[in-house]
């Protein structure tokens, strides 16, 4: 999968290489370089579908000659959604992936703050109206290891964002948002179950 990813280096680096460690500085406490922050971006993928969410919106879930299922509008309001969910998809930056199996986009970003804590920014948005929601971040330091979670209905608006803390996470390490799991998902009012495919970021 096609993975966009942004390196935002703080000013404070290049400046601060600038000035010779001495022990007056170190003594009173002056702080390093500024973190480094990355915003990683990753597909949501279709991983299947929910029969009943799909009814209860309009839709029906048919398969194919080939085997493959598809949600088909069935009554004005889903077709009205249809329709709006592919001009949305449309006006996307194209994907790698197959457009018929890329539900949107996901990301994450964090960095090691004080206390071993680990402060992310996560999101993701989706092609139509969301039915319900799980979202995980997880933080594994190189001796002890972290998550987040949250969970909801929708959003009608396709897109959510949240910022937050995981304390507790003691060395550098790795973290971000699972791969292909039902702890990172989006299920569709039209009843297609998306999954990331799993942003991550690095922190120190």
């Amino acid at each position: 999968m096609h993975l966009r990813k942004l390196v935002i280096v703080g000013f404070a680096v290049a400046s601060l290489a600038l000035i010779p460690a001495t022990a007056a500085n170190a003594s009173t406490g002056t702080p390093g370089p500024a973190p480094t922050t990355e915003t990683t971006h990753a597909a949501m993928t279709v991983s299947g579908y929910n029969a009943e969410v799909a009814e209860a919106n309009g839709y029906k879930i048919v398969t194919n000659a080939d085997g493959t299922q598809e949600s088909v509008p069935v009554t004005d309001a889903a077709i009205a959604q249809r329709r709006q969910a592919d001009q949305l998809r449309a006006a996307a930056p194209q994907e790698t992936a197959s457009p018929a199996v890329v539900c949107g986009d996901s990301w994450a970003s964090g960095t090691k703050v004080a206390n071993d804590t680990v402060a992310f920014n996560t999101g993701f948005i989706v092609y139509g109206a969301a039915y319900e929601h799980t979202w995980t971040v997880y933080a594994d330091g190189f001796i002890t290891a972290n998550s987040w979670s949250t969970s909801g209905a929708g959003p009608a608006s396709g897109n959510e964002s949240w910022e937050g803390a995981i304390p507790g996470v003691v060395g550098p390490g790795i973290g971000g948002v699972p791969f292909g799991s039902a702890s990172a998902s989006v299920v569709l009012v039209d009843g297609t179950v998306c999954y990331s495919d799993g942003p991550t970021f690095t922190f120190g």
